[in-house]
């Protein structure tokens, strides 16, 4: 019986799989070579190189030959590389001493060495003003990849504020891994970038020109123009300086109260005001009071990256009383005259 020689193919890679990807990438990131199987197919970079060893307990092996994609074989000296992207098709086989020659071997392999194509996204709509965008420090982010058709597939994307350290994450809307959050209010960069199943990175990306907005908007009554004079001082009517004994902020019938917001980054998006038992409402005109005598009134305000402002609460006290006027008899100095009969004069001898 014929002893042919075993000629056994191995990858020479610095990971026998990719069994994990970095937890963190770099500028200086460097790719490794990498072997990665899945659903029936292996998947190899560039850095990989082939080996073929052959074993015969016989009269010993005379030389070894490989074809690739169906060509022509050739005698196998050492290790060698595939350069070419896609799907690769490595035969070989030994030939021992005693001319018999092993039945070829073939071993499909994918070459893969494209990144995946990058985006970054936010799960809700950033505001942008003129070259600026705004976010809250709830604003999540999340890396969108894409592998080359035929490629190992991504493993994971890339997402930080160091272009030195990128920590992973996982890619895409629907992987709750994904996820990334600014925690600094101020000017921030997100660098971001993914990796495929075979090491190839992609080319670290910038998003740049964020502001992150984590302070809501201040709410406030806008005091009116009209100055009235009250015990000798004047004020601003209305305002919430101007209250009554209880603390009630005192308005009339003949004017409304305006109520204001200020945000000094992303900017007001909108008021809402709840009168007495009401329900929340956008604010869009000053409030006119009628028959109430009180109004209990909230508001709140929401700026364009979605802070909410703290409830403010006040209290209104309507007045309709009419004021009460007196007419007095003085003499030039300001002084009160008194009040003379005829019955007086007659007492007093005038008369």
């Amino acid at each position: 019986m014929k002893k042919i020689a075993l000629v056994l193919l191995v990858m020479t890679v610095g990971v026998a799989l990719w069994a994990q990807i970095p937890e963190t990438v770099g500028s200086d990131y460097v790719r490794e070579a990498i072997h990665y199987y899945e659903d029936g197919k292996d998947y190899v970079n560039s850095d990989v190189f082939f080996r073929l060893d052959s074993v015969d307990y016989e009269t010993g092996l005379d030389y070894i030959q490989f074809a690739l994609d169906g060509g022509e074989f050739m005698l196998y000296k050492k290790p060698f590389q595939l350069l070419d992207e896609g799907l690769h098709e490595i035969s070989y086989r030994g030939h021992d001493n005693s001319r018999n020659v092993e039945i070829a071997k073939t071993y499909p392999v994918i070459v893969d060495n494209t990144a995946p194509k990058t985006t970054i996204s936010t799960d809700v709509p950033l505001y942008t003003r003129g070259l600026v965008r705004y976010c809250s420090t709830e604003t999540r982010w999340y890396v969108s990849a894409t592998d080359n058709a035929g490629g190992a597939g991504v493993a994971a994307g890339y997402i930080g504020t160091d272009v030195d350290f990128l920590e992973a994450y996982g890619w895409g809307e629907e992987a709750e891994d994904a996820y990334f959050t600014l925690s600094s209010e101020g000017l921030a960069s997100i660098y971001y970038s993914a990796i495929d199943n075979v090491g190839n990175l992609a080319p670290i990306n910038v998003a740049g020109g964020i502001i992150v907005d984590s302070t809501p908007p201040d709410v406030f009554i806008e005091n009116s123009s009209r100055l009235i004079r009250r015990d000798s001082e004047y004020t601003v009517f209305p305002s919430e300086d101007f209250v009554d004994d209880q603390g009630r902020i005192i308005v009339s019938t003949s004017e409304a109260v305006a109520f204001g917001a200020t945000d000094d980054l992303s900017g007001l998006d909108a008021i809402y005001v709840k009168v007495n038992d009401g329900e929340f409402q956008k604010y869009v005109e000053p409030i006119q009071f009628s028959s109430n005598e009180t109004y209990d009134i909230q508001v709140n305000a929401v700026d364009n990256v979605g802070n909410v402002s703290e409830t403010m609460s006040y209290v209104f006290y309507v007045d309709k009383i009419d004021p009460k006027s007196e007419l007095e008899l003085i003499d030039k100095d300001g002084v009160l005259l008194e009040t003379l009969t005829e019955e007086d004069l007659q007492n007093s001898g005038s008369l």
